[in-house]
């Protein structure tokens, strides 16, 4: 915590603080945890899907991730999907290559995966190669069930209808209950299956819909169909990976951001890492894909021995796409130092400057009193996508400083913030956090 020196008005004493928390993954050693995916191609690497996943300027090496390349890594002694093939060819299956327990499977439906799954396969129907590699994907994954410590269950975006084809959306969860069922069957007792909801295809640049009330509709429709799926979890050991979080979480922030640093929702051949959906628009890009990591991470975390850690978004940034997670500070602040300086002596380190939208080479008051002891001060909501700020209260300067009290804090229609005291003498300062 960083203190000035105090502003006095009437009762009222104002410090700046600014409080940096820029926590770092800790290293923690255990047995990996290893999971089994039934998917398609948010599921597949993208290393081996370079139609979207690499630029045009070099479009055979994929310069994006998806989110079992990012969790190999970025959590290797905490997460394995087994081994690793690289090269096309090396399973004789619907696998072809990648991670031994990695099922993604390109343009797979749940329908799909259905009828692999329960097909009883003749000696005529073996004499069709694609038929002969769905019998060995369905012996190979069934065998493999008893080496892992959980299954995903990562299917419905391609079956997915945005108009209004109830029958079909309702199908989805039919197909998926299904293949809950032969994992369930086929499985060691009370092995944990994770069922993920349907990706909401509308909020990505290929399938958005550009009249309103038409896109509202087909969103609702899709969240139903999720909210449906989310109640297999009343199954025996099943839990819900809220993939759809993602897909609201685009429609919902506009623009696309993490703490404050701007995506591109449009796509660009180059897959440049600001962009949040590979060219072609279908397919979440490095960063979106680190999301869907997060939600199937705190599925796994509910039933594991030792819990994997989150991706927090100063490392999607720095680690994972090659970003200063600082940089809406710096753009802002230029010159002015470090977020903990103080070049215009004001009391306000520049962190909270920023986030009062002030100079940080001018002085400033940061409230604005008011009669009867209140205050009144006006934060940049733009600036706290980056941090959190907060206003603290203390009745004698020593350490009793808690923060002021959400009935005591009003929100006006010109975006100001009022503080109400609650005593007579009241003092105040501010406490910055950047967002983890």
């Amino acid at each position: 915590m960083v203190q000035g020196k105090p502003l006095r008005h009437t009762a009222i004493r104002i410090f700046g603080s600014a409080i940096l928390c820029l926590g770092l993954v800790s290293s923690i050693h255990a047995t990996p945890f290893r999971l089994l995916a039934i998917g398609d191609s948010l599921t597949e690497e993208y290393r081996f899907e370079t139609l979207f996943s690499a630029p045009d300027s070099d479009f055979l090496v994929a310069n994006t991730k998806n989110w079992v390349e990012l969790l190999h890594a970025h959590r290797p002694t905490l997460f394995t999907m087994g081994g690793y093939e690289p090269s096309l060819g090396n399973y004789f299956d619907f696998r072809n290559a990648g991670y031994e327990y990695n099922y993604g499977v390109p343009g797979f439906k749940a329908e799909r995966w259905d009828e692999v799954l329960y097909r009883e396969y003749s000696i005529i129907d073996l004499l069709d190669p694609e038929n002969s590699l769905a019998l060995s994907t369905k012996e190979e994954l069934r065998g493999d069930l008893a080496s892992v410590d959980a299954v995903l269950i990562f299917v419905g975006g391609n079956d997915l209808s945005l108009t209004n084809d109830e029958i079909k959306n309702n199908e989805i969860k039919v197909f998926i209950g299904r293949i809950h069922d032969y994992v369930r069957n086929n499985a060691p007792p009370n092995l944990p299956i994770i069922i993920s909801t349907v990706p909401d295809i509308g909020a990505t640049p290929d399938e958005q819909i550009s009249d309103p009330t038409t896109a509202a509709a087909a969103r609702q429709r899709v969240a139903i169909l999720n909210s449906n799926i989310a109640n297999f979890s009343s199954r025996q050991d099943t839990y819900i990976a809220r993939i759809d979080a993602i897909t609201d979480f685009i429609f919902d922030t506009e623009p696309i951001h993490l703490n404050g640093t701007e995506f591109s929702y449009p796509p660009d051949p180059e897959n440049p890492p600001l962009t949040f959906f590979c060219k072609l628009g279908f397919h979440p890009a490095s960063a979106g894909q680190a999301l869907i990591a997060n939600e199937i991470l705190k599925a796994i975390n509910q039933f594991a021995t030792t819990p994997i850690p989150l991706f927090t978004n100063r490392e999607i940034l720095s680690d994972i796409i090659g970003q200063n997670p600082e940089q809406p500070y710096l753009d802002y602040a230029g010159g002015a130092g470090s977020m903990l300086d103080n070049p215009d002596g004001d009391a306000l380190p520049n962190l909270i400057e920023f986030l009062l939208a002030t100079n940080p080479t001018q002085s400033n008051a940061g409230f604005t009193f008011l009669p009867g002891g209140g205050a009144k001060f006006t934060p940049s909501s733009t600036a706290q996508r980056f941090a959190d700020l907060t206003v603290l209260q203390s009745e004698t300067l020593a350490n009793d400083w808690i923060p002021v009290p959400e009935s005591n804090i009003q929100t006006l229609t010109d975006g100001s913030t009022k503080i109400i005291p609650s005593s007579q003498k009241l003092f105040y300062k501010f406490q910055a956090t950047p967002k983890p």
